[in-house]
């Protein structure tokens, strides 16, 4: 291991930010958040803030008091003696909200106790959040009102808390833009603690009747499953241009694809997974959500796959459906110099299973022929890491090798170590990526106009008011860099036309005032002088190969 030395007041404050974990929520290759909550804490999230989630009043308490006060005792010592007691070290305290049920005994929402949590964290300054959540309408019923998330004046009103909450343009990314880094650490924090808690209080777990099929659904299946049959048999006919011999249909492969060699291979590869992945598809569609024996969300393992707690739908369909085509390269699995892929297989054989497509399942098992198939794939896969990872790396190095000494200067060009420009204005607009998450974002701005303002500095937006009346309706300043570029000002302008009447009034939107807003969060968004945007870059490009 390294040790570093640093050797003065700069290079200290450097290192002290560098490994403020605070201050990396945003990734500089694309602007994106990549801190966030994941698996337990999705699953728990899921659960707490659902509809029929309902709590008493010592559950709802003691999870707010978890949540908040870091050096709480866990939820699942409650009734025992405990050697401390958490004290709330915070101005705030904490703000209970009035319970959703009265009678026959008062009952608060998994939502209200977010509720509680967002006053506690944020000191009771509201904000609006809307997102429209990624998971199609029939798991929870479009009439559901669970569709989009919705938080007003600090209020959950309607949504689940998923893994897109903790995502690009989700609850936490958007505190963390309007309250500032140091905030949104500290909503993980709590969120973590009361998602940990809920889950100790609740429970999860996942059995075999999470992915048994109804008996209608297994039927269905198996019919699907059944065309595939004949489907090698229609589509080599279609290859071989409609010749309809079919006692000599293997010596006609045979002679087209050692005469015309990979271009035909390639073809029929084309043909026939184009037609197997419909089949797929079509026994996915009739199963999930609605095929499943447990429904969605009581049944464990669709509800973590559908969250994006841990796996995909492509998992869940591998246990319960079928594996489907097999690919190796991106090709079927390839045949050996007698025209068989398998020993056991026919030469040139048109049947599906012939050519690696599985419909066997996890479930009810594989037989040898799939198993070595699958096999085959995997295997595949773990050669091209190993050997992508010398080349990514070789990749990286020349990179920064090479775009090390450029970086910002004052005047906001890119310059080389000997001071030639490479770039007049860092990437074409200035803009440093981590600070454009929300540049684009109109109707954040627009509905929390007030925190923006206070973030980015009120003497700031009173000065870009005072010269903007000055000047009339434009905005043009002596200094490039003070301007709002015209795509960004045309968006913008296009936004506040879009709403109605009454939304202006509601969200009190003012055409000028929200110009300005747009030009003060652009010109906080330039790039910083002395930003060493070439090893940025080298390492943007290199990391993801």
């Amino acid at each position: 291991m390294n040790v570093h030395f640093p050797q003065d007041e700069i290079s200290r404050s450097e290192a002290y930010n560098i490994v403020n974990a605070n201050e990396q929520y945003i990734v500089p290759t694309s602007g994106d958040p990549i801190r966030g909550l994941i698996q337990d804490h999705i699953v728990s999230a899921t659960l707490l803030t659902k509809r029929d989630t309902f709590l008493i009043k010592e559950d709802y308490q003691h999870l707010v008091y978890n949540a908040c006060v870091s050096n709480s005792p866990p939820v699942f010592q409650r009734g025992k003696s405990l050697p401390k007691v958490g004290i709330i070290e915070d101005d705030y305290g904490f703000l209970s909200v009035a319970p959703t049920i009265w009678k026959p005994e008062p009952l608060w929402t998994g939502k209200q106790v977010i509720t509680t949590v967002l006053n506690h964290v944020t000191g009771e300054t509201v904000f609006y959040h809307e997102q429209i959540w990624e998971v199609p309408g029939d798991y929870w019923g479009k009439s559901s009102g669970e569709l989009d998330v919705v938080i007003q004046n600090n209020e959950h009103i309607c949504g689940i808390i998923d893994k897109a909450q903790f995502g690009k343009y989700g609850l936490v990314h958007i505190v963390q833009e309007l309250y500032g880094a140091n905030v949104a650490g500290h909503l993980l924090s709590i969120f973590s603690r009361l998602f940990t808690g809920y889950l100790q209080m609740h429970g999860f777990t996942c059995g075999i009747a999470d992915l048994l099929l109804k008996p209608g659904a297994e039927v269905r299946r198996q019919k699907i499953l059944a065309k595939s049959e004949d489907l090698g048999e229609k589509v080599h006919l279609q290859f071989l241009g409609g010749n309809e011999d079919l006692v000599h249909m293997g010596e006609d492969i045979e002679k087209l694809l050692r005469s015309k060699g990979e271009t035909a291979s390639a073809r029929l590869d084309r043909l026939m997974s184009s037609a197997l992945n419909r089949i797929t598809s079509d026994v996915n569609n009739s199963l999930f959500p609605k095929g499943l024996l447990k429904p969605f969300p009581s049944n464990c393992l669709s509800l973590m796959t559908t969250t994006g707690a841990k796996g995909g739908l492509v998992d869940f369909t591998q246990i319960s459906s079928l594996l489907g085509q097999q690919e190796l390269e991106g090709k079927r699995v390839p045949r050996m110099v007698s025209g068989k892929t398998l020993p056991c297989f026919l030469p040139w054989d048109t049947r599906a299973r012939a050519g690696g497509f599985i419909s066997d399942r996890f479930l009810t098992g594989l037989r040898p022929q799939e198993y070595y198939f699958h096999c085959m794939a995997g295997r595949d896969g773990l050669v091209d890491t190993a050997v992508k990872t010398s080349r990514s790396g070789y990749l990286q190095r020349c990179l920064i090798k090479n775009l090390e000494c450029l970086k910002v200067y004052y005047d906001y060009t890119i310059r080389d170590s000997d001071g030639s420009i490479i770039q007049f204005y860092y990437g074409e607009d200035g803009v440093d990526v981590m600070k454009t998450s929300c540049l684009t974002q109109f109707d954040v701005l627009a509905a929390n106009q007030k925190l923006v303002i206070q973030r980015l500095g009120k003497d700031q937006f009173d000065e870009l008011i005072h010269q903007s009346s000055k000047k009339g309706n434009s905005l043009v300043s002596d200094s490039h860099t003070n301007d709002l570029p015209e795509a960004l000002k045309k968006k913008a302008l296009g936004f506040i036309d879009s709403l109605s009447k009454e939304k202006r009034q509601s969200l009190n939107l003012d055409r000028r005032n929200f110009l300005n807003l747009m030009r003060l969060k652009y010109i906080t968004s330039l790039a910083q002088p002395g930003e060493p945007v070439g090893v940025i870059a080298g390492q943007s490009i290199g990391e993801p190969s």
